[in-house]
């Protein structure tokens, strides 16, 4: 076996691609010691989305040397939803096979699922993302930001979002009317409750929603979403996977 991972949960990976599959139809896993990699423009190239899965997030974990598995998303999405609530998941892959194989295992070990993927042959390039320094980055539940870019997709199609130390105010105009919500920093005894803002200066940015609301899907990966915001840059919006040390998801 070149690659051989268990993850105690199988729904940490099976959100991972719930959160992808709107996003990017096939992906390259690049497999190393250090853990899966993913990275992936959507089909218009607008929207990188770039995943790091630590070693550390798995309970068992061996990769003999680097190498990329392409998968359909869709497809794998399909095995994931086979996988129970409890269940553990053994990923295989044995040097040159074609095939990827997926065992789910329920808690109580008495219902072992076994699946096979076909690997595909992606093209991809991989990008350097630049380490940015962002004019403001905003932590906040990651609920919240999904609800809000919810209801203001039936507003109008571009969202506005104004940062200041005062707050973040997220608003949208469209033929119907306007909404505008604005959140103050916050202050909560539990982290994924807190709002927090911090501001080097004011910054105020557009984005198209509908981006913006696939993104959000991945609200179920993490309590808090970070928001990176500059005068010219994307807008970064990164989720932890359930913990900074698992890795994350951006």
């Amino acid at each position: 076996m070149v690659l051989e991972a268990q993850l105690q949960q199988a729904m940490l990976l099976k959100k991972v691609v719930d959160a992808m599959k709107d996003l990017c139809k096939d992906v390259n896993f690049d497999c190393s010691e250090k853990g899966l990699q993913v990275q992936s423009m959507d089909s218009s190239h607008v929207a990188l989305v770039s995943l790091l899965l630590r070693e550390s997030a798995f309970s068992e974990f061996k990769c003999d040397r680097p190498t990329s598995l392409g998968m359909n998303v869709d497809s794998l999405g399909k095995i994931l939803k086979m996988c129970g609530q409890n269940d553990s998941l053994k990923l295989r892959w044995q040097n040159d096979a074609d095939v990827v194989s997926f065992q789910c295992e329920s808690g109580e070990d008495d219902r072992i699922a076994d699946f096979e993927l076909k690997l595909m042959q992606i093209e991809s390039e991989h990008m350097e993302i630049p380490e940015q320094q962002y004019k403001v980055v905003a932590k906040l539940p990651s609920a919240e930001f999904q609800k809000i870019c919810r209801d203001l997709k039936e507003f109008g199609e571009t969202m506005q979002v104004k940062a200041s130390k005062e707050g973040i105010t997220f608003s949208v105009q469209g033929d119907m009317g306007a909404g505008n919500v604005m959140l103050k920093p916050r202050e909560a005894e539990k982290p994924e409750e807190k709002v927090t803002l911090t501001v080097h200066e004011p910054v105020s940015a557009t984005f198209a929603l509908r981006y913006l609301v696939n993104f959000a899907k991945a609200a179920p990966l993490c309590g808090t979403v970070e928001l990176g915001l500059g005068p010219d840059a994307p807008l970064l919006v990164r989720y932890n996977l359930e913990n900074v040390d698992n890795g994350h998801m951006q």
